[in-house]
């Protein structure tokens, strides 16, 4: 009886699955670390998940979405590639060279359609040999987004989708979704949704370091990203 009192006191006990409404879930597989401490205590595992559907909605492409999985993808199987399926633009590589990330790990993919750019990613998930892929999906259907996020979790990928800022207002299969605001030096990253409460403020991350001004010169402020 007593095991059975403190149980129903904390029903996240019973099973990794259950979680109080106020409560961030307890994933059962290891967590990858952001590399931005506000974003990890904010995130369910305390990092991005592994074997989970990521999905990113930006403001507008180029707003420091692929620079915010830097640090993830520098510690996050290595030696493995990272996939780039239908990118708005053609990647940058002395971009990624100056991460520090090699880029010959980048694998570029440019299918001709959305549909296309769908089916090589779940080909990059079947075969489980990237540390991540990221696929500009567009307009995808409820049901392109439950298949990803089920090959997703038969692999040890991180699986990040990206999609319209207003894909914000549709229903999805992601466990993490996330829309993107550029700001100064940096994003407002906003949770849309989570398995855990709520979470009404958005949440600042400075992605690029303030300059220090000369000392012959007057500071000047940055202007907004581009």
């Amino acid at each position: 009886m007593a095991d059975s009192a403190r149980l129903s006191r904390h029903p996240e006990r019973i099973h990794p699955a259950l979680w109080r409404a106020t409560q961030l879930a307890r994933p059962a597989r290891a967590a990858v670390a952001t590399g931005f401490p506000a974003l990890d205590r904010e995130l369910p595992g305390q990092g991005w998940p592994v074997g989970r559907l990521i999905e990113l909605m930006p403001e507008r492409p180029g707003c420091g979405e692929l620079q915010l999985f830097r640090p993830a993808l520098m510690r996050h199987f290595p030696e493995r590639g990272i996939a780039l399926v239908h990118p708005p633009h053609p990647p940058c590589i002395q971009a990624w060279a100056n991460w520090q990330l090699a880029p010959e790990r980048l694998l570029w993919i440019q299918p001709p359609s959305c549909a296309d750019a769908l089916w090589a990613t779940e080909q990059v998930l079947r075969h489980n040999v990237c540390a991540a892929v990221f696929c500009w999906a567009g307009q995808i259907h409820m049901a392109g987004l439950r298949r990803l996020h089920l090959l997703a979790q038969q692999s040890d990928s991180l699986c990040i989708v990206l999609r319209p800022s207003t894909a914000r207002r549709q229903a999805s299969a992601a466990p993490l979704r996330l829309a993107l605001q550029p700001c100064r030096r940096g994003m407002r990253l906003h949770i849309v949704k989570r398995q855990g409460g709520f979470s009404p403020a958005p949440v600042m991350l400075q992605l690029y370091a303030a300059q220090a001004a000369s000392r012959h010169h007057e500071s000047v402020d940055m202007p907004e990203m581009a």
